[in-house]
């Protein structure tokens, strides 16, 4: 009876973490198609993307624990067989921890694919002809500043105000951390690894991911570069 029990344990937890897998996948997907369907509404997709975060997290990681306490260990408790319960539930704790480490980069890489999607679309909308309000001659728009500013006309001087369209000016927020973020990645995984390890390679391991972030965000957006320093202690900072 033991070896049986164990067994079905154990083939379930494979299948949970198979439809974990599978829902990480339609979930991205899903996140990455709603972008189309709301005709680019940044936010609204950045809500679907945590409603499905919501949504595996109550459908799959938490039957891991629900399955445990409800069916498996009753039965493994009632089956007499010594204490070999207690191993087992360490699968489900494991099991869970890890998940819920996989959900949380899974987020991290989504929201940057989300973001990338959305820049690529936006950044489109800044690629056309501005005109002079005085004497109608074209406008040098900077492409890397996500707000409302000033334009000199070099034929007039005529000074012009640019305001930026909603979906444009959006990138200036979190799709630009959202990119840098993506664009760290292999830093940021190793920040992760240099955690979970301990001792004092986390610290440097904060520092490099720190770094790579802040020189990604600055080849967005080049004004940001003479805070550079500062950004990257205050996020040192907050991160260790």
């Amino acid at each position: 009876m033991k070896e049986q029990l164990i067994a079905r344990w154990d083939t379930f937890l494979r299948n949970i973490d198979k439809r974990f897998e599978e829902s990480l996948a339609q979930g991205e997907q899903a996140v990455l198609e709603s972008l189309e369907e709301n005709n680019y509404d940044y936010y609204t997709s950045f809500r679907t993307l945590m409603a499905i975060r919501s949504q595996i997290d109550e459908s799959v990681i938490r039957k891991i624990d629900d399955t445990w306490r409800q069916q498996v260990e009753p039965l493994m408790k009632a089956d007499g067989d010594g204490y070999y319960w207690i191993d087992e539930s360490h699968k489900a704790h494991r099991a869970n921890d890890d998940m819920q480490e996989r959900i949380a980069l899974w987020l991290h890489i989504t929201e940057g694919k989300l973001s990338q999607k959305y820049y690529d679309h936006a950044i489109e909308l800044i690629n056309r002809d501005f005109f002079c309000t005085q004497c109608n001659a074209p406008l040098q728009v900077k492409k890397d500043l996500f707000r409302a500013h000033y334009i000199t006309c070099n034929y007039c001087s005529a000074v012009n105000t640019f305001e930026p369209e909603t979906k444009y000016a959006t990138i200036g927020w979190n799709v630009v951390d959202n990119l840098a973020a993506l664009y760290a990645l292999p830093e940021y995984k190793a920040m992760l690894q240099a955690r979970k390890n301990g001792g004092d390679a986390y610290a440097k391991a904060v520092r490099a991911y720190c770094e790579k972030y802040f020189d990604e965000r600055i080849k967005l957006m080049p004004h940001t570069a003479e805070t550079r320093e500062q950004d990257i202690e205050k996020k040192v900072n907050l991160t260790l």
